[in-house]
């Protein structure tokens, strides 16, 4: 599961297959990774329409930050089948420049604290969570130390989720 404002599935920028616009891409790749749900999105960053139409070919499940806002949680984790390992990956743009206002490029209408920290329980009950990381907190656009406390609380739940899951 990626939880990002971005669906970061370029198969390549400026030469480079591995760098920033490109790691769901090169994932899905991999032969042990059997399927993808993307939550949060809301900007397609640097996805062109051939990008999204990879991700969607291969079976990329888009969930919206409008449709978590609107639906709930359940908008995205009714696409984890029941048991399964699940790899989180949590970009800080994801979430709501106003709770997390140190990211590289704010984007307005992100997930909130909650919506998150319910996303990672859910999953945790539902699934087993064999990694997490939060990753793209940029300390220099930081508000207060807002950020890193609000990112430091998200790892506490996810560790909470991951020691009581199924």
């Amino acid at each position: 599961m990626q939880i990002d404002a971005h669906i970061d599935w370029r198969d390549e920028l400026h030469g480079e297959r591995y760098g920033y616009s490109s790691p769901m891409r090169r994932a899905c790749e991999m032969p042990h990774v059997a399927g993808m749900v993307q939550v949060g999105l809301r900007s397609v960053g640097s996805a062109r329409p051939a990008d999204v139409e990879a991700a969607q070919r291969y079976g990329s499940r888009f969930v919206t930050a409008r449709e978590i806002h609107s639906r709930g949680v359940e908008a995205a984790l009714r696409h984890i089948p029941e048991g399964v390992r699940v790899v989180v990956t949590l970009d800080c743009d994801s979430i709501d420049p106003s709770i997390m206002p140190g990211v590289a490029a704010r984007t307005p209408g992100g997930l909130t604290y909650i919506q998150i920290i319910d996303l990672i329980g859910g999953l945790g009950r539902r699934a087993d969570i064999a990694g997490f990381d939060l990753v793209e907190l940029y300390p220099p656009a930081d508000i207060d130390g807002l950020s890193a406390l609000t990112g430091a609380r998200i790892v506490v739940n996810a560790i909470g989720a991951i020691v009581h899951q199924r």
